[in-house]
């Protein structure tokens, strides 16, 4: 991810940030010229068995891991730094899946095998992970290319939580088979044809323009926020709508996950092992489901709310988010915290997202 040069900007209220000529004595100083982080985004390759159709899709079901499976995962290199940095957030999936990850040594067999890019893997600079269970079949099924020890906790957070999502068999949001985004074909061909991509029009179409079958992929609804989404800048669309870069699992991707693989999580929350709504379902009073991130429970006189799911592990919004370092060059996208409260940088500014712990 390309990064900004530091200019001056302080904070002057707990709500927003205000940008003004400052002097050494300011009481911090902020980044403010940004750039836009869905054209300089670093994105993920899907990654297939090669004895697969070329649809692909059809076996997109097939990849599940048994529900309450413990999926063994082991580093083949990579520092220290890193490996727990993808550790701390490959985890977040097991407050709202039914499954466990074990981290074992590199001599160790293993279902999903991680490399980075040094050693053997230098020359791949991408990051990527094989679907689902076809991990199995693989000696080198999810690797990481940009991680370093100067990556940032939001990019380390983004980048890992999105590929163990491939790793546990979602598909890239953005080909949902209800997706229903106006591709300006042509400006993305253009930009994906240069570095630091360099594709092809047909590995555009693959990773981008192609949607699954609904008949025979597991989907929800379509969500713009999800960890799984691209981010797509304006001018890839002919009316504008834009998606920025996701950094953090959605409602709809955590309730999505927990249909997937149902049952008890390591979680505490009052969601655990509760399915989400479908339409297509019959429920009786006293059924609950999750909607939109909430609990619901079905009375005599329709739905009530119960309240936000709140597993217990993911309660604090600013739980691995680093402090703010006046001397650290961020990049739009980047969380950090500050005085009590979690920030993500913007386009326009920093962005406070709301108090520690809520």
């Amino acid at each position: 991810m390309k990064t900004t040069k530091l200019t001056r900007l302080v904070l002057i209220s707990l709500v927003s940030f205000s940008l003004f000529n400052c002097e050494k004595e300011s009481e911090e100083i902020f980044e403010t010229n940004q750039i836009e982080t869905e054209k300089a985004a670093h994105v993920c390759i899907e990654k297939w068995n090669t004895d697969d159709n070329i649809s692909k899709a059809a076996s997109v079901k097939a990849k599940e891991w048994e529900t309450g499976q413990t999926i063994r995962v082991k580093f083949l290199n990579g520092n220290s730094f890193v490996q727990s940095k993808v550790r701390q957030y490959a985890v977040e999936w097991e407050d709202y899946a039914n499954i466990k990850f074990e981290w074992v040594s590199s001599n160790s067999s293993a279902n999903i095998k991680i490399g980075f890019r040094e050693g053997q893997f230098a020359n791949d600079g991408g990051s990527w992970s094989y679907l689902g269970t076809d991990s199995n079949n693989q000696a080198h099924s999810m690797h990481f290319g940009w991680f370093n020890n100067n990556t940032s906790d939001t990019e380390f957070r983004r980048t890992t939580i999105h590929e163990f999502g491939h790793a546990l068999g979602l598909i890239h949001e953005h080909q949902n088979p209800v997706a229903g985004i106006n591709w300006d074909k042509e400006a993305v061909y253009a930009y994906y044809a240069g570095p630091p991509n360099n594709w092809s029009r047909a590995q555009v179409d693959n990773n981008l323009f192609r949607r699954y079958e609904a008949n025979i992929s597991n989907y929800s609804e379509y969500d713009p926020k999800s960890i799984m989404h691209y981010p797509i800048p304006a001018e890839h669309t002919t009316d504008g709508v834009a998606v920025g870069s996701n950094t953090q699992l959605s409602a709809t991707d955590k309730s999505f996950i927990a249909t997937i693989y149902p049952g008890t999580t390591t979680g505490s929350g009052n969601c655990d092992g509760v399915s989400a709504y479908n339409n297509s379902a019959s429920y009786t009073v006293g059924d609950q489901v999750t909607y939109q991130g909430s609990l619901y429970q079905l009375a005599a006189s329709g739905w009530n709310n119960l309240g936000p799911c709140d597993s217990a592990p993911s309660t604090d919004i600013c739980s691995g988010v680093s402090a703010y370092n006046s001397s650290t060059s961020y990049s739009v996208g980047d969380q950090v915290t500050y005085q009590g409260s979690l920030y993500q940088l913007a386009t326009s500014g920093w962005n406070n997202l709301g108090a520690c712990g809520g």
